[in-house]
Formats: structure tokens, C-alpha cells, sequence
């Protein structure tokens, strides 16, 4: 037998159970952080053709399971100027909320974005864009404050989303 006495053996194997379980009798009630607020807030929505021919893009937004924007958008070819793109500043609610956004390309590819990607707190500026290639993607950037026109070269994060619906 090894050099350890059975009463020290046991003396470490209640320890290390003891340790164990440590954790698994306490409190069982658990608290939840609440949400402040209901969703995030749409600022600005910009459309962008980098393409060579002209598009026509289908906007919709359905907040909160209620379509509040619906508008199709023609944008022009990119021109040598570079200058194709149009901003879109209202039509749907200024409140935080739950959105989901839908564009439709004339060639009937569409890409859906969900505002329940992001925390509640973020101020939420969103770019469509058609590329070269014709391809159609949705950008996001989001900033902890939506009244500060600084936020937008102060972003907390900018990601892309391009899987097809």
C-alpha cells in the first residue's frame, strides 16, 4: 500500500467533495437582468449603387411585426463623380424597438437584417449596398448614443451581413 494512511485519504477525498459541491447548495433563485428599453434605435438608412446600371431597391421595415416603411428607391448608375446613394432619415418610429428590415433588388435578391442582433442600448445607422458586381448586402453601425453626430467616426462596431433570404 502507499505511504498515506486511510484516515488521510479520507480526510482529502471529503475535502475535494466537499469543494465540489460547494457551489450546487446555495441559493437556487437567479436574477435576470432587465432590459432598459425595447429594442434598438433606427437613425438613418443609406442606399448605395456602386454598380454601373441603375437599380430599383424595395425598403421595408416592420416593427414590431407591423410593416411602418415601405418605399421603393431608384438609384441611379454610379456616376464619374461617384455620387449614387440617397439617405433616408424617417418614416418609421424614433423610439427604440424591435425591427427587422427587408430589401429587395430588382433582380429578386433580398437581405434581411434583424434589430434583435444587437443590444438594446445601440443607436443604429444601416447602409444597403449594391455592389459592383451587382451583389446586394446590408452594413450596420451601431454607437452607444444617437443624439451625438460625432458617434458615427466614434463607432463601437460596424458588421455585415450578407446571407440571402
Amino acid at each position: 500500500m502507499s505511504g498515506y494512511s486511510r484516515r488521510r485519504l479520507l480526510a482529502v477525498g471529503g475535502a475535494v467533495t466537499a469543494g465540489g459541491l460547494a457551489g450546487c447548495l446555495g441559493d437556487e433563485t437567479t436574477t435576470e437582468a432587465t432590459p432598459t428599453s425595447d429594442g434598438p434605435v433606427l437613425e438613418t438608412i443609406s442606399v448605395e449603387n456602386l454598380n454601373s446600371r441603375s437599380h430599383t431597391l424595395d425598403i421595408i421595415i416592420q416593427w414590431d411585426d407591423q410593416i411602418e416603411y415601405w418605399e421603393e428607391h431608384e438609384l441611379a448608375a454610379i456616376a464619374e463623380n461617384g455620387d449614387s446613394s440617397r439617405l433616408l432619415e424617417e418614416g418609421w418610429p424614433t423610439e427604440p424597438g424591435e425591427f427587422q428590415l427587408t430589401v429587395r433588388l430588382d433582380d429578386g435578391t433580398r437581405e434581411q437584417f434583424s434589430a434583435s442582433e444587437l443590444s438594446d442600448r445601440d443607436c443604429l445607422r444601416i447602409v444597403v449596398l449594391v455592389s459592383r458586381d451587382s451583389e446586394l448586402s446590408i452594413l450596420t453601425e451601431t454607437s452607444g448614443g444617437c443624439d451625438d453626430p460625432d458617434d458615427a467616426a466614434d463607432s463601437d462596431d460596424a458588421t455585415e451581413n450578407t446571407d440571402e433570404a
